[in-house]
Order: C-alpha cells, then sequence, then structure tokens
C-alpha cells in the first residue's frame, strides 16, 4: 500500500488581496503534486514565478497570515493543500450560527509550527534575539525542551553550518553582527535545531560562496537522511539540484511547467530555454554540441568525458586580450588595512591598481574582504591604513570623499541596504536629484535606466512590495542612472534566474565597452568565467593572486588555496586535460561548444 504524501497539493489557486478596487492576476495557478515523506523536492522557477509564494502555501502562511478580505476568500484561494494527513488550507461553504446562512471559510489546520519550518530568502527577516546564541534557542525555548538539550542541538546545529568557531561567544555576538554569509548560516542553525519534520528552504544559500553552498546543503541532505526529515528546497543553482534532488517542480508564472525526477525535468533542454531556467554547464556545451549520454544529454563531468570518447581538441586556440598598460589607473590601492571596531582584522596588506577601462572580478569566499576593500573604495569605511585613490584623488581628503559618489557606484549586496523611497521612479532619479541634472535629464535616464534592467512594468510601485531579485536590480538601475566612471556591483546576480543574470551581466559588459570601470564582487564562478578576463582573489584578508582569469581557473593548486570550487566547464577542463595533456583549458560553456563544433557564438550561450 502506497504511504500518504506528507504533502499534497491539489488544484491550487491563490491570489494576493487587492485593496485598491482592481484584482491582481493568481500568483499561483492549478498546481497538483505530491511531496513524500523523507524525499528531496526541489523547486525552481524565474525570477517572479511564484516560488516564494508556494513556500508560504506549503507552511500555511498563505492565506491564513496573508488572509483575503471577509467575503472574498472563494476569490483567491482555490483548491487544497494537505499536510501530514489532514487539510492544510480549504474553502468551503459553512453555515452561520443562528442565521442559517452560508458563507465561504478558510478552513484547515492554519499554522504547521513546530512540524514545519520555513527558511526566508533574507536571513535578516528572521532574526528576533539580541544575540546569537538565544537565536538558535528561542525556538528550542517555545517548545519547552530541557535547558540541556537546547544547549546541545545549538551546539551541534552551529557546527553544522560552520559556525562552530563562534560558540565561545555565541551569547554576546548579535545576528547584526555577522556578514551576509554567516547570517544565512546562524539562520539555518536556528531551524536545524528544532528537528522539524518538512523543512522548507526558500533559497538558503544565495549569498554564500560556492564551496559553502555544497558545505551546507550537504550537511541538510546528511541531516535528511539521519533524521527522517523532508526537504523542500528553492534553488536556482543546477548542480545543488542534480546532485540532490529527489523530485523536481518547475513553475513559472505560478504554474507548473515540468514536474517528475531530475533526469526527466533536466533533460528538457526546451524549457530550459523557454523559461530562463538555470541549466548546468554540462548540460549547456552537451545540448549545444549534440552530444548525447544514454539518449539524453549529459549531466555530470564523467558523463561527458563519456560522450565525448576519445575526442581531441588540440586544433582549438584560444585568443586572450591584454590590458593595455596605457590606460591610467583609477584605482590605486597600496599597503592597506582594516580592522573593525571590537579589533577584528579584515585586510592585511592589500594591494591593487585597476585600470581604466577593465571588467575585473573580485572573489573568494565569504569573509575574505571583498565587501571591506570595496566599500573603502567607495568612500564608505575611512578608518583605515594605507593609501586608496580614486582617480588620482587620495580618499584621505575629505572633499574628495563627499564628491566620490560623482565617480564611483556601489551597489549593495542586500538591496534593503539601499533602498528608501517610496516608489520605484524616485529611487532611481533620488541621486540624480542631488546631483542637479535638469528634470528633462532626470526623466530620461531614469526610465532608461529601469528599462535596462527590466523594471520599466513597475515605475510606479513601492520597492518595499518588489521581490528581492526585483530589488537588486533596482539598485543597480538607481546607479546606473548615475553614470559613473566606477561601477562596484557587490553580487548583482544573487536571487536572479539565469536568463536575468545574463542581461544584467550583459548590461555591465555594455557599460564596460562604453568606458565604465566594472568591479564585480560575486559567488557565481560561471559568471566570472564568462565575462571577466582579471580576477583578484582575496582570502583571509589578503589578496593571494590577481591576474588572468584563465589562468586563475587552470590552476589546481591556486583553487585550493583560495578555497573556490570552479565551474563544472572549468572542472571539466581539468578532467580533460589529464586525459589529453596539452589540450587547451577552456573555462566557460561557450569555449567548449567552440571547440568541440566550431561553433562561434558572439551571443550568450543559453541552451540553443
Amino acid at each position: 500500500m502506497k504511504e500518504t504524501p506528507i504533502i499534497e497539493v491539489k488544484d491550487f489557486w491563490w491570489r494576493y488581496p487587492s485593496y485598491l478596487g482592481q484584482d491582481y492576476p493568481f500568483s499561483l495557478r492549478a498546481l497538483n503534486f505530491e511531496i513524500n515523506k523523507e524525499e528531496f523536492f526541489g523547486i525552481i522557477g524565474p525570477s517572479g514565478a511564484g516560488k516564494t509564494s508556494l513556500c508560504y502555501a506549503l507552511t500555511g502562511i498563505i492565506p491564513h497570515v496573508f488572509r483575503p478580505p471577509t467575503g472574498k476568500e472563494a476569490e483567491n484561494v482555490k483548491g487544497e493543500i494537505r499536510a501530514f494527513g489532514q487539510t492544510l488550507t480549504k474553502v468551503e461553504s459553512v453555515k452561520e450560527e443562528g442565521t442559517g446562512l452560508t458563507k465561504d471559510k478558510i478552513v484547515g489546520m492554519a499554522q504547521t509550527a513546530p512540524r514545519m519550518g520555513l527558511l526566508l530568502q533574507d536571513p535578516e527577516n528572521q532574526f528576533l534575539r539580541m544575540d546569537l546564541l538565544h537565536e538558535i534557542a528561542f525556538g528550542m525555548e517555545l517548545l519547552g525542551l530541557p535547558s540541556d538539550e537546547i544547549e546541545r542541538r545549538a551546539k551541534e546545529a552551529l557546527e553544522i553550518v560552520g559556525l562552530s568557531a563562534l560558540w565561545p561567544v555565541a551569547g554576546l555576538v548579535h545576528p547584526s553582527e555577522l556578514s551576509g554569509g554567516q547570517k544565512q548560516r546562524a539562520a539555518i542553525a536556528s531551524f536545524l535545531a528544532l528537528r522539524p519534520e518538512v523543512l522548507v528552504l526558500d533559497e538558503p544559500t544565495s549569498d554564500l560562496d560556492p564551496e559553502g553552498k555544497l558545505s551546507i546543503i550537504k550537511s541538510i541532505d546528511t541531516i535528511r537522511k539521519e533524521h527522517k526529515l523532508t526537504i523542500v528546497l528553492v534553488e536556482h543553482n543546477p548542480e545543488v539540484i542534480q546532485k540532490y534532488a529527489d523530485s523536481v517542480l518547475a513553475i513559472d508564472k505560478g504554474g507548473i511547467v515540468a514536474y517528475g525526477t531530475m533526469e526527466e525535468v533536466y533533460s528538457d533542454m526546451k524549457l530550459f530555454e523557454d523559461h530562463g531556467l538555470y541549466s548546468s554547464d554540462i548540460a549547456r556545451i552537451g545540448y549545444n554540441a549534440n552530444l548525447r549520454y544514454n539518449n539524453r544529454v549529459p549531466f555530470t563531468i564523467d558523463e561527458m568525458m563519456s560522450s565525448l570518447g576519445d575526442r581531441r581538441l588540440n586544433s582549438f586556440t584560444l585568443e586572450e586580450e591584454e590590458v593595455n598598460p596605457n590606460e591610467r589607473e583609477i584605482i590605486d590601492v597600496k599597503s592597506l588595512n582594516f580592522w573593525y571596531d571590537d579589533g577584528t582584522y579584515a585586510l592585511r596588506d592589500v594591494n591593487f591598481t585597476i585600470r581604466q577601462g577593465e571588467f575585473v572580478g573580485l572573489i573568494g569566499q565569504n569573509g575574505a574582504g571583498k565587501t571591506t576593500v570595496s566599500r573603502i573604495i567607495a568612500g564608505l569605511y575611512k578608518k583605515y591604513k594605507g593609501s586608496v585613490k580614486v582617480l588620482g584623488k587620495d580618499l584621505r581628503d575629505k572633499k574628495v570623499v563627499e564628491n566620490i559618489p560623482k565617480y564611483v557606484g556601489y551597489v549593495f549586496q542586500n538591496p534593503d541596504h539601499q533602498l528608501f523611497m517610496r516608489h520605484v521612479y524616485d529611487e532611481v532619479a533620488y541621486g540624480l536629484k542631488n546631483l542637479r541634472v535638469p528634470q528633462s535629464e532626470i526623466d530620461s535616464r531614469t526610465k532608461e535606466a529601469l528599462e535596462a534592467v527590466g523594471l520599466s512594468g513597475k515605475i510606479n510601485e513601492d520597492p518595499m512590495f518588489l521581490g528581492k531579485g526585483e530589488k537588486r536590480r533596482l539598485t543597480v538601475a538607481s546607479i546606473l542612472a548615475m553614470k559613473p566612471s566606477v561601477m562596484i556591483v557587490d553580487e548583482p546576480t544573487t536571487g536572479q534566474d539565469y536568463r536575468m543574470s545574463e542581461d544584467i551581466m550583459q548590461l555591465l559588459g555594455k557599460l564596460n565597452s562604453q568606458g565604465t570601470t566594472i568591479v564585480a564582487i560575486t559567488h557565481d564562478m560561471t559568471l566570472v568565467s564568462e565575462h571577466t578576463k582579471r580576477v583578484i582573489v582575496m582570502y583571509h584578508g589578503g589578496v593571494i593572486y590577481d591576474g588572468s582569469t584563465r589562468v586563475f581557473f587552470s590552476n589546481e593548486d591556486l583553487l585550493e588555496k583560495a578555497a573556490i570550487i570552479p565551474p563544472l566547464a572549468v572542472r571539466l577542463s581539468h578532467a580533460y586535460v589529464k586525459k589529453h595533456p596539452g589540450s587547451p583549458y577552456l573555462i566557460n560553456a561557450k569555449e567548449w561548444v567552440q571547440a568541440i563544433s566550431g561553433r562561434i557564438s558572439k551571443e550568450p550561450l543559453l541552451v540553443t
């Protein structure tokens, strides 16, 4: 007899209530699927597809917290969601006592805690306590667990997410003092300590470096097996889904576009093209080069090596672009040291120079010092030792720092730290008004910037109600409109689908071709391999490599020293060169397709 699914979704529809007289379109449409007990269930979809809304629905927040207006329940909610064999959400017509009249009412369990936990994309939205220890312990205290059990679980949870070094000071550290990656780890730890039956994770590792992301997901999967948890994971990264997911649900515009096993979904490459989804480097190479493995596109390096057989690529030549030594130095950093108020060193003797018109990737693990050095260049941090010059002007000069926004645009990693206006238009126009740009030019530059990032349709909305990916694009637009000489973008593509990530990187590339110097801080090594010629690699507050992107990715010792996991296309090159010594190191999918098929593409390589 088949075991009852732990979650059942039956023809479920949802739309957010409108109080302005005009109904919004449905955010979730005709959803039908099941999640089995102890399953690792992956959810994928482009930005704005309804993934977060689905997470809210699976945990009962929709519609029991985000409730439709009284009398309009049936207009906003249709179908049924069941959890643990019981109705979680359903609209029924019930008779009112005394009147005998019937009315629509939302019925069901209403809430799923503590049997089910939801970890949101932005961990800061879930922190409640004043120190890390009590943040981890809070849920367990509500459950009434003994203090020794709380302490044991809290310590174990921090170890699982790689924060065991903070255990001795966990009662003293406020969550806000942690780095972006540490905040995500801490939020995950607080849920792991509760040992729920179902854990719903909405892009829980979006701010982590590749090694940290895979380490956390691996730990979560280990806990799933040891404690018989069910994991529901929303994730853009195809490598994670392909490695761990048993079943995959792909949604777009609120509806299902694919549902099945990992192999069934990821074999449909047209699906990924049509809906702007991330397919892996290996799958893109195989699809575009017409390679097959067991009558489908290859997914792994081993499968690709088998598909390639004894094919040799020695005739393929690479053309490296050299930096023009005659271009002036636009950023000059010498002997830079920085420490925080608590005495923690963030930067140690950092030295590098960036010339006008370069597109540089600033990469490294979480906590390596990337954001710190970039904020010093942008004039945001001032207590440092050493020398920092922008456009030949020393940032020790207060007047230079006051005028730095005219020359250096900085896009924050967390968009909520940058947005403060009540309308999208005003957010982009704000900086231009401060520069006293004529109103007609403000209007044209604002609309042009919003069009460039795909937000022209949101021009009158409140930024607070945008999704995290949309907020990130808005911050890019607000800096883009300023037309600075230097753009520093901190994780510009986090939370974006593949098509939007490519659009953003292509936009930055276009600005770069027009003379803007770009410094991109990112954990997405695929984007680094496809869009940058030079990388500055940081580790524990220092620079351990500064040079060609290709040379860095081709050196396994350097990659290990920097604790960076390269893209699958690069790892494929390492495997191929070991089998065929002397072959060129290919570092992205486009180069691989060109080498195999001879077809050169100047456009972004999606799946066609």
